[in-house]
């Protein structure tokens, strides 16, 4: 019997054998996080059953950084907590990564904090390399509603504070429309680490200063200085995008209900009959590409190039007649792979990224195209291309020079 054939029988029989699963599948490319972009994914990498070259698991951004940092795939917790063996299924235990599973890069829109890098950099730069860290699409956080009878919300800055921090203003629907309408209104936030929780905080920290806001993954982070360490008894926790959809989308859910949301039509419809206007308007793709565009990439010039917190610009509250509360969904990735297979693919998928081959997809998930250069605005896909996806720079992925010796480890 041919080694071919032999291991064409292993793969048949991935699902009933861990140890085949660690042994056959060496060569996909493992990650997870963020799921405001996970069906994004799920049809461009591609990842799912029966598709063999990478595996994505949406699990929120926190543990999707947390995983790519420590090289450790999440086995622990909810079903929505762990990373799965996509190309096998999902939310089952039988497809779970085995504990030595390496971990090859993440999707966040939780950006890098000086305290994750520097442990990252004491631990492991010097024997796995550096890690990166990109914006890849950028996002809108849309923010959905359910109140009968309301078809056409329209949230002023003053009344998004008044909503999240459970302020007068913004604590009855009357509040808000101006009525006698007593019926609370109840917001939907995550209880995970979210990156899209992170986005919202950027903004209402900016949009409400000195009110206690904070930017942080977390909703009860974000809010505490605002309503206080416990959140009021009608707000209603979910957990991920689909969470935050099936709050909104089922026939039965309460009415009354205000949230904050990945664009993808998977989650949520982006008419104003569901999705608020925030200062009179709603998300145009090119006004939020022309806002990032006035940056070029990396903050602060070349010399800051080896810094990963240099290539995500810190949030800037564009001029009112442009749709506020928007950011990137990132990459977090390594310089150095051990396995050339999944470094070859790795680097595939930044440049379908980084060039047009993705573009339409992009735009079909209501992702936003990163600055490329269109009327002489910086061309964010060319700055950070030229940088990583070019294998004679020094940071460039696969450095021959660079990664002598060194790189992600193929298993732990």
């Amino acid at each position: 019997m041919s080694k071919e054939f032999r291991w064409a029988a292993v793969l048949a029989v991935l699902a009933l054998s861990q140890m085949a699963i660690g042994a056959a599948t060496a060569q996909i490319v493992v990650g997870g996080g963020a799921t405001l972009p996970e069906f994004l994914y799920d049809e461009i990498l591609p990842s799912g059953v029966g598709l063999g070259d990478y595996s994505y698991s949406g699990t929120g951004s926190g543990i999707g950084k947390s995983a790519f940092l420590s090289n450790i795939a999440p086995r622990e917790g909810t079903a929505k907590a762990r990373y799965y063996n996509e190309s096998l299924g999902s939310d089952n235990d039988a497809y779970l990564w085995p504990a030595t599973q390496s971990v090859h890069f993440a999707g966040s829109e939780s950006a890098l904090t000086v305290a994750e890098r520097d442990a990252y950099n004491v631990a492991h730069l010097s024997t796995w390399g550096r890690l990166i860290q990109i914006p890849v699409v950028a996002t809108a956080v849309l923010v959905p509603y359910k109140r009968t009878g309301i078809n056409n919300l329209d949230l002023s800055d003053a009344q998004m504070c008044a909503v999240f921090g459970n302020k007068p203003g913004g604590q009855t629907w009357g509040q808000l429309r101006g009525t006698a309408d007593t019926t609370p209104v109840n917001v939907v936030y995550r209880t995970e680490e979210s990156g899209v929780t992170e986005l919202l905080s950027r903004y209402l920290v900016t949009a409400c200063p000195s009110t206690g806001f904070v930017v942080s993954g977390s909703f009860a982070k974000m809010v505490a200085g605002a309503v206080g360490s416990e959140l009021p008894v009608n707000w209603i926790p979910v957990r991920g995008s689909a969470g935050m959809s099936s709050a909104f989308a089922s026939a039965g859910v309460a009415d009354g209900r205000i949230g904050y949301q990945s664009p993808d039509p998977a989650y949520t419809d982006s008419s104003n009959a569901a999705v608020a206007k925030i200062n009179g308007t709603m998300p145009v793709a090119a006004s939020m590409r022309a806002v990032l565009a006035a940056v070029s990439l990396p903050v602060g010039g070349v010399s800051q190039a080896g810094n990963p917190l240099a290539w995500l610009p810190a949030y800037v509250k564009p001029v009112p007649a442009i749709y506020p509360i928007f950011g990137t969904s990132n990459l977090l990735v390594s310089q150095c792979y051990r396995d050339a297979r999944v470094q070859a693919k790795v680097k595939a998928f930044l440049a379908g990224l980084l060039g047009t081959a993705y573009d339409l997809p992009i735009a079909s998930h209501n992702l936003v195209v990163l600055p490329d250069g269109r009327g002489g605005m910086n061309n964010w896909k060319a700055q950070i291309a030229n940088v990583f996806l070019n294998a004679s720079h020094p940071l460039g992925i696969g450095n021959a020079n660079v990664c002598n010796g060194i790189g992600r480890p193929m298993g732990n």
